[in-house]
């Protein structure tokens, strides 16, 4: 199971209690994940923020999409995956705790609200501008910037930036799944 914290914006669309228990921990690779809904052209989407990696899913927001929006964010959550060439037990693990569902909860962290809502801007501004899909739109985001105080600092210029695609390797793909140079032969 997936853990969603939602804005109350979302958890009022989705006819949830303002107040929400603590849910138990989560159980996907990547954590828990951020929502909220915004509209572009009388059109809701939901903008999903993943808390350690950046990653953003962008589903449709109407009714009937947000009754199965766990569904919709594992469809399309799979389908980056593919296009990115990601496999492996991790990318599987992540795609079962979605369809598992989501455990509905508050937000916690302004420094990922703040991130959310900068997403949804960017996406907003590539729909009406570029003419983007909700795939276009999540895709340019795992190539983009994330940052967040919990993070190491990396390397270089930008070393408190970070790109969602790097850390979603990093945390889907261990290294124990790296096939290792065959033993040299005597």
């Amino acid at each position: 199971m997936t853990v969603l914290r939602c804005t109350g914006k979302l958890l009022k669309r989705l006819r949830q209690p303002a107040k929400l228990p603590e849910p138990e921990a989560h159980t996907n690779p990547l954590g828990e994940w951020y929502a909220d809904i915004d509209s572009w052209k009388r059109q809701p989407f939901v903008v999903l923020l993943n808390a350690a990696t950046g990653a953003v899913l962008v589903l449709a927001g109407n009714a009937d999409n947000l009754r199965r929006l766990h569904e919709r964010a594992l469809m399309q959550f799979a389908a980056l995956c593919g296009h990115l060439g990601l496999q492996g037990n991790g990318v599987d693990a992540e795609l079962a705790g979605f369809h598992a569902g989501f455990a509905w909860a508050n937000t916690r962290d302004r420094s990922l609200l703040a991130s959310l809502n900068q997403r949804k801007f960017g996406i907003w501004m590539g729909f009406e501008h570029n003419g983007y899909t909700f795939a276009d739109s999540a895709l340019l985001e795992w190539d983009g910037m994330f940052r967040h105080p919990a993070l190491a600092a990396g390397e270089g210029r930008y070393r408190n930036y970070h790109r969602p695609l790097d850390l979603i390797r990093r945390h889907l793909l261990p290294w124990a799944e790296v096939t290792p140079f065959p033993a040299a032969q005597p």
